[in-house]
């Protein structure tokens, strides 16, 4: 508040009119100021907006000149002259460049260049190229010139002066020197560009004239096409954009050469620079300003401010437009209006002081209420206030409107939020559609939304809250072609005669309009159709304003519906993938059978009967949807990594099984040397020694050799365990030997032949051991199958040196079963890749426990499981179902041809087992048992011979050191 005031005081009427007249006076005096300042600030604007103007017009100029320069170039670019390599062949193109100088004006010259640096031109000799090259004569129309690079480095030039009738007018000029066309900017942008390219504007060398070169390199590269373009119009262009008569404009470069202005003359083949210009007042900007600085904003020159304006030609050009005008031109208009004008704060003033005593009676109190309900809204404050009434009717109506606005902000806000609330899409229908019954306020309503090529009825409801019978509507009909036509929202007459027969139900006995507003997106797609039926007619009331307000909302409410479904589709995609991915696995391998789609249903009916579990251990287990969705994608992809294990790894029935059975290749080597048991006792009956001897001899070795392969035989199957005695045997065999005197490199592919690349090939024949262990049989492990050396995912497992070991001892000797270690750990290592693969995929946050939901089936409680050693503390519930999921399916699975499928009563007493020796969660199994899951699922998936446990009580297990 001002010091001045009296002691006493004065009302707040009078501090009001004192404060309106000085604030009136303040108002004259700064609008006369801002109005000059503002008038200066127009004409300056104006000024630059022309000069823009200019340089667009000049760049347009530069453009349209040289649209048939490159199109000259890129039809000589891929014309034959590309592909001539002699003189002799170029200069019979020389008509044809002739033509095309003809045919375009404003060409100076055309030219080739080559890969090899020859060079073929043809250049116009106008005035100012006659001048340049005197030694043409006054009869030359047209300049040739021919390039052709020598082994020294120097090119060879041949000129050739010629009539109109291409006939040469002077002999022929030949020079010696340095020239290579590769080395011009113009070759180098093409070649960069791998196709057209254009200069900037430039003087000419040879003419000195202003112009620019365009130039095309062909498909091949090959060959460079140039053409030299003259601009013309340049100077007459700035001439006449100048906004003044004492103006003055130029176009520089980079370097401040002077390529044109409007004081100097275009035709004038000297490059003079901005400085060294003819005295004015560029020439004084020139000397001020210098290269890759900012230019100076005024300048003074003959006792004169002169505004200096610079601007880069459009299009990323180098060159730069300048413009100095002196200030008295600039300004002078300004001036003149702000003198006539200087009366009206005067007359203001007159008119405010009457006037400021009346506002401010009439405004202080509403409007400082209304400023407070103002800002009460902005912070989005709805409580109810009531505003006192003002004598002035605008006041009055403000505070109407701003009531009004409040309800409206307060009821958007709040429908918003509820339709945005709803993750449902049948709920958030009901939201919507109650929603704007309220806010018309309408009796009856119904939504129709897209079904193909039809609009189906989705939701209705009367005063009552009762649905009522809506049909299809085609989009065919008439009232829907021209409610879907118009801008706004549709209002009509409750006439049935006008109404479709599929939306008449909406009609009630007091029902006087309908209103159709059609759901569009933002991209115009129509989504739906809303029609409510309401007992006002719209039009008539002061509710008419309602209607914008239920546009506004049934737009939002089109977002929300279209988000809603599109969610919903993407959800159903996402698991339609998981599930897909989930059956291709099982469908891999008959050893995995229909595990992927089992185990989901186990895990989670377990972790649902966790979740509603009322007393005991997870009495305090909440199960989420981000859970459940969790869980979901987890169960159906906990064995994704077996995508990565090869089949005849997981199939391998026998020792020696690979993508086929190896033992057939050593019955072939016993079967040879059965034969050549016989060709001995041929070749000895031969040599006359005892026949009686020498067959017993060969029956003796071929029996012996039926009884050692019926070993090995018994050793690739697997199934019994091999001890000491077996392995030595197997030793004995393996040293027999065999001939093979067929080369072993023939035939094979590029793996195996990389494997052999180090190996030296022995001479033929050569003998070999009847089981061997050769070097081509171990196959090192790569980078890509090893586990990442910062362990970022905690692995905690022993990794074999080989990929593979497919020696033929080293298999027949696996003690029990039919794997290798290396096979072993391949098999175990679709966990590790699972967890791999599952934590490359993005997974929003609400599934970001997903990897380590299903990467936790093959841990065990008191951590000797893998891949990363887990104890039950550090793994989640969901993975400990998981475990248990896995586990049940896997023991009664009974599509498993290397298995026969266990009984419940077996089933559950290994599970047992592995409860109270630590595999398993003890807590989670009782749940499993207590539940009855396993009882559910042996009625879906298990044969009637496997159900053979009535009670799970004695299998429960006991209590354990492993319990937590």
């Amino acid at each position: 508040m001002p010091q001045l005031l009296p002691k006493s005081g004065q009302s707040l009427q009078v501090w009001l009119t004192v404060l309106i007249s000085v604030l009136v006076l303040a108002t004259a005096a700064a609008l006369g100021f801002f109005y000059y300042r503002a008038m200066q600030s127009q004409l300056t604007l104006a000024q630059h907006n022309l000069f823009r103007a200019t340089s667009t017009l000049i760049t347009s100029n530069i453009e349209q000149s040289g649209a048939g320069a490159a199109a000259t170039t890129n039809l000589l670019a891929h014309s034959a002259l590309a592909e001539t390599y002699s003189m002799e062949e170029r200069v019979l193109y020389t008509g044809q460049l002739v033509a095309v100088l003809r045919g375009n004006p404003a060409l100076q010259a055309v030219y080739m260049a080559y890969p090899n640096g020859d060079f073929f031109l043809l250049r116009r000799l106008d005035d100012v190229a006659r001048q340049a090259l005197p030694d043409a004569g006054p009869g030359a129309r047209w300049a040739r010139q021919l390039v052709q690079q020598q082994p020294d480095g120097v090119a060879e030039q041949r000129f050739s002066f010629l009539d109109d009738a291409l006939n040469s007018v002077q002999p022929e000029l030949v020079l010696r020197r340095v020239y290579d066309p590769r080395q011009r900017p113009w070759y180098q942008q093409a070649v960069a560009s791998h196709g057209a390219a254009a200069t900037e504007p430039y003087r000419f060398s040879t003419t000195g004239l202003i112009g620019l070169t365009y130039a095309h390199q062909n498909g091949d590269a090959s060959a460079v096409a140039g053409a030299d373009l003259r601009l013309l119009t340049l100077g007459t262009i700035l001439r006449q954009n100048l906004p003044s008569a004492a103006a003055q404009m130029a176009i520089v470069n980079t370097a401040h050469d002077i390529l044109v202005s409007t004081h100097t003359d275009e035709r004038d083949p000297r490059p003079v620079k901005l400085g060294e210009s003819a005295p004015s007042a560029l020439a004084t900007l020139g000397t001020q300003w210098r290269p890759g600085t900012a230019p100076p904003a005024v300048i003074e020159w003959q006792g004169q401010q002169w505004h200096v304006a610079v601007s880069a030609l459009p299009g990323g050009s180098r060159q730069q437009l300048v413009m100095v005008m002196p200030e008295h031109e600039l300004f002078a208009a300004g001036r003149a209006v702000a003198e006539r004008a200087a009366w009206i704060p005067l007359l203001i003033l007159l008119l405010m002081l009457p006037l400021g005593w009346l506002l401010s009676r009439l405004l202080s109190q509403p409007l400082r209420q209304l400023v407070a309900a103002s800002g009460r809204i902005q912070s989005l404050d709805f409580s109810d206030s009531s505003l006192p009434p003002s004598p002035v009717r605008e006041l009055n109506e403000l505070m109407a409107a701003s009531e009004a606005m409040k309800v409206t902000i307060r009821d958007f806000i709040g429908l918003s939020r509820d339709m945005v609330a709803e993750n449902a899409l049948e709920q958030l229908l009901g939201t919507v559609l109650q929603s704007t019954m309220h806010a018309l306020p309408a009796q009856r309503g119904g939504l129709w939304l897209m079904d193909g090529a039809q609009l189906a009825p989705s939701i209705s409801r009367d005063e009552h809250e009762q649905p009522l019978q809506l049909g299809n509507l085609p989009l065919d009909d008439a009232l829907l072609l021209d409610t879907l036509a118009a801008s706004a929202p549709q209002q009509i007459a409750a006439n049935p005669a006008l109404i479709p027969v599929e939306m008449r139900s909406l009609l009630g006995e007091d029902t006087r309009q309908l209103i159709l507003l059609p759901l569009r997106l933002e991209s115009q797609e129509l989504l739906g159709l809303l029609v409510l039926a309401s007992s006002e007619s719209i039009a008539h009331t002061q509710s008419g304003h309602r209607i914008n307000y239920l546009q506004a909302l049934v737009g939002f409410a089109a977002i929300a519906i279209d988000n809603r479904r599109l969610a919903s589709a993407l959800q159903q995609l996402m698991n339609a993938l998981v599930e897909l991915i989930a059956g291709a696995i099982d469908a891999k391998s008959p050893y995995t059978g229909g595990h992927c789609q089992r185990v989901p249903e186990l895990a989670q009916a377990l972790a649902e009967a966790a979740h509603q579990s009322q007393q005991g251990p997870f009495a305090g287990f909440q199960l989420s949807a981000a859970d459940r969705e969790a869980l979901y994608i987890a169960s159906w992809l906990h064995d994704c990594g077996k995508v990565t294990t090869p089949e005849y790894v997981v199939d391998k029935a026998t020792k020696l099984e690979t993508l086929y059975d190896r033992i057939h290749e050593i019955r072939m080597r016993f079967e040879l040397l059965k034969r050549d048991a016989d060709v001995a006792y041929w070749q000895g009956l031969a040599a006359g020694e005892d026949a009686a001897r020498l067959k017993e001899q060969c029956q003796q070795q071929k029996a012996q050799l039926d009884d050692d392969f019926a070993f090995v035989a018994r050793c690739n199957l697997g199934g019994e365990f091999m001890d000491d005695a077996d392995l030595a045997r197997l030793q004995q065999i393996a040293g027999r030997r065999w001939t093979r005197t067929l080369d072993d490199r023939l035939g094979l592919g590029p793996m195996e032949r990389a494997r052999l690349a180090g190996i030296a090939a022995p001479s033929l024949p050569v003998e070999e051991n009847l089981l061997a262990d050769k070097p081509e049989h171990r196959i090192a492990r790569g980078g890509a199958d090893t586990l990442p050396a910062d362990k970022r995912w905690g692995f905690k497992v022993k990794v074999p040196e080989l990929l593979y070991h497919k020696g033929e001892l080293t298999n027949l000797s696996i003690r029990r079963g039919t794997l290798t270690e290396e096979e072993r750990y391949k098999i175990n290592a679709h966990i590790t890749e699972t967890i791999k693969m599952l934590h490359a995929l993005p997974f929003p946050a609400h599934l970001a426990h997903v990897p380590e939901i299903a990467g936790g089936h093959h841990e065990r409680i008191d951590g000797k499981g893998y891949p990363r050693g887990l104890k039950g503390e550090d793994m989640s519930v969901l993975a400990r179902v998981m475990a248990i999921a896995d586990v049940f399916e896997a023991l009664t699975a009974a599509d498993r041809p290397y298995k026969p499928a266990k009984p419940l009563s077996e089933a559950l007493q290994i599970m047992r087992k592995m409860a109270e020796d630590g595999h398993l969660d003890p807590e989670l199994y009782r749940l499993f048992l207590d539940s009855g899951i396993w009882r559910h699922y042996a009625g879906r998936y298990l044969a009637a011979a496997q159900a053979d446990v009535a009670d799970s009580h004695a299998y429960r297990p006991r209590q354990s050191l492993h319990q937590h």
